[in-house]
C-alpha cells in the first residue's frame, strides 16, 4: 500500500509541473543575423578586342587568343624575324656585289704648281665595281650554316614561348573555373546553413528545440557567407589573372565554358618520354645551337686563311656629262693575315668552349623534358584517382546529411550532428571540384611535357 500511494502522490507532483512546463513559453536567443552581400565586380573595360566573343569561352579558345595578343609570343616572333635579317646577312657574303659611285668636280682656279691636263681639271666621275668571293676556305659557307643554325634555334624558341604560353593560359583559365564551381558549392552551403537555421528555428518555436541551436545555426550561416565572400573574390582574382594570361585587359569579362580538357593517352610513360625528347622544342632548341657551336668552331678556324676573289670596275669620267672617257677593269685579290696576334686562336677557343657548353645545355634540356614528362604523368594518374575518391566522398556525405537531418527533425538526434554532416558536405564538394580541375590542369601539362602540337586555329 505504501508503494502505491507513494506513487500516487508522485503523479499528483509531476502534473502540475507538466502542465507548466507547456504553459512556458520558448526562451528566444538574442542572436545577430549575418548579411549576405552582393559580389563585387569590375567595370568593363571601354573596349574589347573582337577576337574576344561575348559568350562563354573554352581553353583552347583563350590559348588561341592569347598566341594573339600575349607580348611574350610577339617578342619571340621578332626574334625569328631578327635571325632571318641574320641570315640574309650572312649568305650576302656568298653573292656578288656591286657598289657605284658618281662625282662632280669644280676647279675654279689651279692650284700653284699644277700641271695644265692634270686631273685636278673640273669635271664628272661615274665609277661601278663588282665583287665575287670564289674561295676562303668555307670561312663564309661556315658562317651562313651558323646563320641557318640560329634562325632554326629561333623557330624553336617561338614554338617554345607559344607552348608554355598555352599552358600557362590553360593552367589560368582551369584555375578560374575552379575558383567558380567553389563559389558554387560556398553559395550551396550558404542555402543549406539557411535551411538549418529554419529548422532549429521551427523547433524552438514548437517547444522542441533548443536556443543554443539557434545561435549555432546562426553562427553557422555567418561562417558560410565569409566562406562565399572569400571564395567570390578568389574567382575575380582569377579572372583577372586569366585575362592577364591572355595579354588582354585584366578587366574583360571572361566566362569560362563548362569543359574539360581532353584526354591523352597515357598508357605507357616510356613511350611519352621518347616522343618529348623528339617532339620538345627546347630540345630541337638545343640541338639547333648544337649545330650552330659547331659551324662557329669550322669558321673561326679560318678566320686568317687566305681569301680569293674576282673584280670587275667601269670608269667614266670628262668634263661632259655622261663622260665619255671610259675605263674597264677587272682582276683577282687574294687577302691573307698569315699572322694576326692568337685573334684565330683566341675565337677557336671561344668557338670550342661555347660548343661545349651547347652540347651541356643538350643534355640538360633532355633530362629536364624527361623530368617534366614523368612528373606530368604522375599528377594525373594521381589526380584521376582523386577523383573517384571525390565523387565517392560526396555520396557519402549527401547520404550522412539526409540521415542526420532525419534523426534532427524526429528529436532523436543533435544539431550538432547537423552542422557536422554539412561541414563534411562542404568539404567533399571543395574536394571534388579540386580533383576535377587537377585532372584538367595535369591534361594540359601533360600536353606541353611531350610536345604536342598545339590547336589549330579556328574561327571563335
Amino acid at each position: 500500500m505504501r508503494v502505491r500511494v507513494t506513487a500516487i502522490t508522485f503523479g499528483l507532483i509531476l502534473c502540475p509541473l507538466a502542465g507548466l512546463a507547456q504553459q512556458t513559453p520558448p526562451v528566444m536567443p538574442k542572436v545577430v543575423e549575418a548579411p549576405l552581400p552582393p559580389p563585387v565586380t569590375l567595370p568593363a573595360p571601354a573596349s574589347v578586342p573582337a577576337d574576344v566573343p561575348n559568350r562563354p569561352l573554352t581553353a583552347d579558345e583563350a590559348a588561341r587568343i592569347a598566341l594573339c595578343h600575349q607580348p611574350n609570343v610577339k617578342v619571340a616572333q621578332a626574334g625569328v624575324t631578327a635571325a632571318q635579317g641574320r641570315h640574309v646577312q650572312a649568305t650576302a657574303g656568298l653573292l656578288p656585289s656591286l657598289g657605284a659611285t658618281g662625282s662632280y668636280t669644280n676647279v675654279a682656279l689651279a692650284p700653284v704648281g699644277t700641271i695644265p691636263g692634270s686631273a685636278t681639271t673640273s669635271g664628272f666621275q661615274v665609277m661601278a665595281n663588282v665583287r665575287q668571293l670564289i674561295f676562303d676556305f668555307k670561312h663564309t659557307r661556315d658562317l651562313v650554316r651558323q646563320s641557318t643554325a640560329l634562325e632554326r634555334s629561333a623557330n624553336a624558341n617561338f614554338t617554345k614561348v607559344q607552348s608554355d604560353t598555352v599552358l600557362q593560359v590553360k593552367q589560368a583559365f582551369y584555375a578560374y573555373a575552379q575558383a567558380i564551381r567553389l563559389v558554387k558549392v560556398n553559395e550551396a552551403n550558404v542555402g543549406n546553413t539557411q535551411n538549418h537555421l529554419a529548422l532549429a528555428q521551427a523547433r524552438l518555436k514548437a517547444g522542441l528545440g533548443l536556443p543554443a541551436d539557434v545561435v549555432r545555426a546562426e553562427t553557422s550561416v555567418a561562417d558560410a557567407i565569409f566562406n562565399l565572400n572569400l571564395a567570390r573574390n578568389a574567382a575575380s582574382i582569377a579572372g583577372v589573372g586569366l585575362a592577364l594570361s591572355m595579354g588582354i585587359d585584366p578587366r574583360t569579362p571572361i566566362v569560362p565554358a563548362d569543359a574539360d580538357e581532353a584526354a591523352i593517352a597515357a598508357d605507357d610513360p616510356g613511350a611519352l618520354a621518347v616522343q618529348a625528347v623528339k617532339c620538345r622544342p627546347e630540345v630541337l632548341q638545343s640541338q639547333a645551337s648544337v649545330k650552330a657551336a659547331e659551324f662557329s668552331v669550322s669558321a673561326a678556324k679560318t678566320v686568317n686563311s687566305p681569301a680569293l676573289s674576282a673584280n670587275a670596275g667601269w670608269l667614266q669620267r670628262g668634263s661632259d656629262f655622261p663622260p665619255g672617257n671610259k675605263t674597264m677593269t677587272y682582276g683577282v685579290a687574294i687577302v691573307w693575315t698569315p699572322f694576326d696576334a692568337g685573334v684565330t686562336a683566341g675565337r677557336v677557343e671561344e668557338a670550342e668552349a661555347n660548343l661545349t657548353a651547347a652540347q651541356a645545355q643538350l643534355e640538360s634540356a633532355r633530362l629536364s623534358v624527361t623530368s617534366d614528362v614523368a612528373a606530368s604523368y604522375l599528377n594525373l594518374m594521381t589526380a584521376e584517382q582523386r577523383v573517384t575518391t571525390a565523387e565517392a566522398q560526396v555520396a557519402n556525405a549527401e547520404e550522412a546529411l539526409r540521415l542526420v537531418e532525419g534523426r534532427y527533425k524526429s528529436g532523436l538526434g543533435t544539431f550538432l550532428d547537423v552542422l557536422d554532416a554539412q561541414t563534411a558536405l562542404t568539404t567533399a564538394g571543395t574536394n571534388r571540384v579540386n580533383a576535377q580541375s587537377s585532372v584538367n590542369q595535369a591534361r594540359a601539362a601533360l600536353a606541353h611535357a611531350i610536345g604536342a602540337p598545339l590547336a589549330p586555329a579556328s574561327r571563335l
